[in-house]
C-alpha cells in the first residue's frame, strides 16, 4: 500500500507506544484525483480528533501532488454512521452507487 514513487502513501498516528490510527491514500496525478482507501482509528482514540488529523494529513499530501478532488467511501450500515456524518460535515457529497457481488 505504501509506494511513494507510485503516489501511494500510508501514514500512522501514534500516541505513546500505541498506534492510534492510520490513513492510506493515493493520487492519480494525470487526472488530479485523490482517493482515501483506508481510514481507521482505534476505539480508544475515537472522538479525539485523530481521524480528522489523519484525513487532513492525507488531504495536504494529495494537494501537494496536484489533486483537485478526493474520493472517500464508507459503509452504509449503522456502524459506519459516524464516518458518514463526518464526511458530510466536511462538505463531501454522497454519490449513490450500486455495488454487485456474486459468489464464485
Amino acid at each position: 500500500m505504501h509506494d511513494p514513487a507510485a503516489h501511494k502513501h500510508v501514514s500512522v498516528a501514534e500516541t505513546g507506544h500505541a498506534i492510534a490510527g492510520y490513513v492510506a491514500w493515493s493520487v492519480d496525478t494525470a487526472r488530479g484525483n485523490g482517493v482515501i482507501s483506508h481510514l481507521a482509528v482505534a476505539a480508544g482514540h475515537r472522538r479525539h480528533g485523530t481521524g480528522a488529523a489523519l484525513r487532513e494529513h492525507a488531504f495536504a499530501g494529495m494537494r501537494a501532488l496536484g489533486a483537485e478532488v478526493v474520493e472517500i467511501g464508507t459503509g452504509g450500515d449503522p456502524f459506519h454512521a459516524p464516518a458518514r456524518a463526518l464526511y458530510e460535515k466536511l462538505g463531501c457529497t454522497a454519490v449513490p452507487v450500486v455495488f454487485y457481488c456474486r459468489q464464485l
